[in-house]
């Protein structure tokens, strides 16, 4: 018996029609998805400032800062921005440092062949995107591909809420509230 049975291998999956039903639902009400999802709806005593659609793309004003943190990295991380259902990643991806190694993919069988590599990665989601496919692809990760690594990006996202979410099945490693600054975003990625 050969050692390459394609049965073997660790794959990602997901359920094709319940994402296309809630694109379509998405796509019928017309609205933001943030407030459709249990973990991170916003309770009343939250404060949510409404934002354009750039200043939730917004790191922050601090970009320029960020020379001194480029010469400290020696091993660059590889990390995936996963545009499933969004442009958020690619229209973001000019602000980010170059302190890393980029890959924006948008295709599930693109996301399975990087985690097939088993080589370290981190893995970021934009969660107001699609919710359900980001819990179930962090739960999936999580289990079968300890070695990558995941993080949540979600617009009004509050300590308390990514912990809870955290220490759910779907947890990921680690959470970024959108606005961010770019030390926050490195920091995050490189304490995975």
């Amino acid at each position: 018996m050969s050692g390459n049975n394609e049965d073997d291998k660790a794959t990602v999956v997901l359920d094709i029609n319940a994402l296309k039903e809630e694109l379509a639902s998405k796509s019928a009400s017309g609205g933001d998805a943030i407030q459709q999802d249990v973990e991170f709806a916003i309770s009343p005593g939250d404060e949510v400032r409404e934002a354009s659609n750039e200043e939730g793309l917004s790191l922050g004003e601090d970009l320029d800062d960020d020379e001194d943190l480029l010469a400290e990295t020696e091993e660059r991380h590889k990390v995936v921005l996963f545009d499933f259902n969004s442009e958020y990643f690619t229209k973001l991806s000019a602000k980010l440092p170059d302190s890393f190694d980029y890959n924006i993919i948008k295709e599930l069988k693109d996301l399975n062949k990087i985690l097939q590599s088993k080589e370290p990665v981190v893995i970021m989601f934009n969660y107001n995107a699609a919710p359900k496919a980001v819990n179930q692809l962090t739960t999936q990760i999580k289990s079968k591909f300890p070695e990558a690594k995941t993080v949540i990006i979600a617009k009004g996202l509050s300590a308390e809420k990514a912990q809870q979410h955290q220490n759910s099945k779907a947890g990921a490693n680690g959470y970024l509230s959108v606005p961010f600054n770019i030390e926050k975003f490195e920091e995050t990625i490189r304490n995975l």
